[in-house]
């Protein structure tokens, strides 16, 4: 019997993105409204200004509308990062037998060791959240750490198909 399990998680806002959207907001602000009329350009020149600074600092704060989906299918987990909920790109496709470790972070498993591997992917809502699990594995030759938030079907499925690895 196939198992199927799909998690999807909404990257929270941080304080750096906030400031980044009114940053690009009151600058083309500006650069539409009080810089751009003072430089005597062509007129359809300064009409592809007016309207490509707005639309950049749209795209700009639209790309950071991030969201994870987890799916887990028979044993394999595979990790989304879909941007403005029209970009998808595949972080991570892996089989659970190859991660060494799979352990909540507040948990005592979570050792200095594992803190310091520098390849980490962090699909995470918020990495202060308390439902935040870490995977420690080899990917492309190097040592890895995954951190996602899990549901309870997927943490039991994944804890019959590892129990060795996997601590609740």
């Amino acid at each position: 019997m196939d198992v199927f399990i799909e998690k999807l998680v909404k990257k929270q806002k941080t304080p750096k993105d906030t400031l980044t959207a009114i940053g690009l907001i009151v600058a083309s602000l500006v650069v539409v409204f009080f810089i751009i009329p003072m430089i005597p350009f062509v007129k359809g020149f300064l009409i592809f200004f007016i309207v490509a600074i707005p639309f950049f600092a749209y795209y700009v704060i639209r790309s950071q509308n991030i969201e994870y989906e987890y799916a887990y299918t028979n044993g394999e987990l595979d990790v989304d990062k879909i941007v403005a909920e029209s970009r998808r790109k595949r972080l991570l496709s892996v089989d659970c037998k190859d991660f060494e470790i799979v352990a909540k972070v507040s948990s005592d498993k979570y050792l200095e060791e594992y803190k310091n591997i520098p390849n980490r992917i962090e699909a995470v809502s918020s990495m202060t959240s308390p439902d935040v699990y870490f995977a420690v594995f080899e990917n492309g030759g190097k040592r890895t750490i995954l951190y996602f938030e899990p549901d309870e079907k997927m943490i039991e499925a994944m804890w019959k198909y590892i129990p060795r690895k996997f601590f609740r």
